[in-house]
């Protein structure tokens, strides 16, 4: 017989008022579901939010603008003046 695992317990608590017309969308989708108004809004909420924040950590390129970006990398570094004076002042920020 197999162990279910228990979901961690649940401590923070969203609300969210709504017109009376989105009530009744959420609550359709959740019986066409057939799972809960909770589980059908943070399964949506969630699912939408990884995206969101996915789409804000990958950095897409075209091949042209990533070929560009690689040609900037690969380019002689320059010494920038701040850093050079702040290395200065910090000698304990040197890296041996």
């Amino acid at each position: 017989m197999a162990k279910s695992v228990a979901p961690p317990p649940r401590r923070h608590r969203l609300e969210v008022r709504v017109t009376p017309e989105q009530d009744a969308l959420i609550r359709q989708a959740a019986d066409l579901e057939e799972t809960t108004v909770t589980a059908f809004v943070l399964d949506t909420v969630t699912t939408r939010a990884r995206r969101v924040v996915k789409q804000h950590q990958d950095l897409l390129l075209s091949e042209e603008t990533f070929e560009r970006f690689i040609a900037e990398l690969d380019r002689p570094a320059r010494p920038v003046p701040e850093l050079v004076e702040l290395f200065k002042k910090h000698a304990e920020l040197e890296v041996s």
